[in-house]
């Protein structure tokens, strides 16, 4: 299981790849937004829920579906499940430059925070207006503060954007000043006020749509799927963007990718109309301790920003990490210390 880095070398040679055209079109979605809030002042701010990390406690439990049930024989079971350490070294900062953590989350049933299934860091550079992306792997095996090790989503299932924020410093030992989360609610919503995105399943892809319902739909939404183009709603959208049994996180990682494309173009042609209704949905889904002035300047930035591209790291990096079943979860063991020295090097040359 590997996966090549992303480039960080030109902006040009960046954009060629597929992670540099995905790191852009999220950017270009989020920048139309914040574009509408900037003219609509006040009225669209408003709708943010600003919380501080102060305001986050732990919850009770992590939600049923943590643990996967495929066993996969050829993944070695790792009888040492608080083996971890945490990363050596001072929590690196710079003032020039700022790491937002943007958080994708999944709440089900009586779940406090839900599941982060995505987790970017936006890093911005004030002095060169240059902007580069950290991703982390949900199944990323880390140790959590107080915890047992565990994936790195169970952080957030816990404790929210104060848990996996002190998590990823604590094991990375970088500073992350502020974070964004954006319930998939809303994600459902924007994909059906665009009229859907048109998305290319195969056949396991579709089978394990119509196969599993119960896994990949709530709240009465369904859609019936098929091999080849499809038209996906928003609820066949985010199962599509859940898929991971059929083989692992980097596919699941893909397929967001491709919906991200295919929602892309399909607001190049949406009416101002249709993007401040987009505003007035997605925006009481957007949670963050970002400031209206931080907003308000990120927005009036945005396209300096967005046209410096600096490029996209993961973590875990490839060969920087193994695969093991630890407590019947398929996970990601990174080397921390060399995992660490790479977003470094990638975000302050150190």
């Amino acid at each position: 299981m590997s996966r090549k880095a992303a480039s960080v070398g030109t902006k040009k040679r960046f954009l060629k790849t597929k992670q540099g055209k995905v790191v852009v079109i999220v950017l270009a979605v989020i920048v139309v937004i914040l574009g509408v809030v900037v003219g609509g002042t006040g009225y669209y701010l408003s709708k943010i829920n600003h919380t501080n990390l102060d305001n986050f406690g732990l919850a009770s439990g992590l939600p049923s579906d943590e643990v996967d049930s495929n066993i996969d024989s050829n993944i070695p079971v790792d009888n040492n499940p608080d083996a971890m350490q945490w990363g050596t070294g001072d929590i690196v900062s710079d003032p020039n430059i700022q790491n937002i953590l943007l958080i994708g989350s999944d709440t089900r049933g009586d779940e406090k925070y839900g599941r982060s299934d995505t987790m970017m860091v936006l890093s911005l550079n004030k002095s060169t207006k240059q902007i580069k992306t950290v991703s982390f792997l949900r199944d990323l095996y880390v140790k959590i503060n107080g915890l047992k090790d565990n994936r790195i989503n169970a952080a957030y299932s816990y404790g929210g954007p104060k848990l996996l924020i002190d998590t990823l410093q604590s094991n990375f030992r970088f500073k992350i000043d502020n974070y964004v989360r954006v319930d998939f609610n809303s994600f459902k919503k924007l994909i059906n006020m665009v009229g859907g995105v048109q998305i290319t399943l195969t056949e396991k892809e579709a089978n394990e749509i119509n196969n599993h319902p119960g896994t990949y739909f709530t709240n009465g939404d369904t859609q019936r799927v098929k091999a080849g183009l499809n038209t996906l709603n928003g609820a066949g959208a985010l199962a599509y963007s859940r898929i991971r049994h059929i083989d692992s996180d980097f596919g699941r990682t893909q397929r967001q990718r491709n919906v991200m494309t295919s929602l892309m173009k399909s607001l190049k042609g949406s009416s101002v109309g249709t993007l401040m209704g987009i505003a007035n949905e997605v925006l009481p889904n957007v949670q963050t301790d970002l400031s209206n002035m931080q907003i308000m300047d990120f927005a009036l930035n945005g396209n300096s920003y967005m046209s410096n591209v600096g490029g996209q790291l993961t973590i875990p990096g490839d060969g920087l990490y193994k695969s093991e079943r630890i407590r019947g979860m398929s996970v990601l063991v990174p080397d921390v210390e060399k995992n660490k020295a790479a977003v470094w090097k990638f975000l302050y040359n150190k």
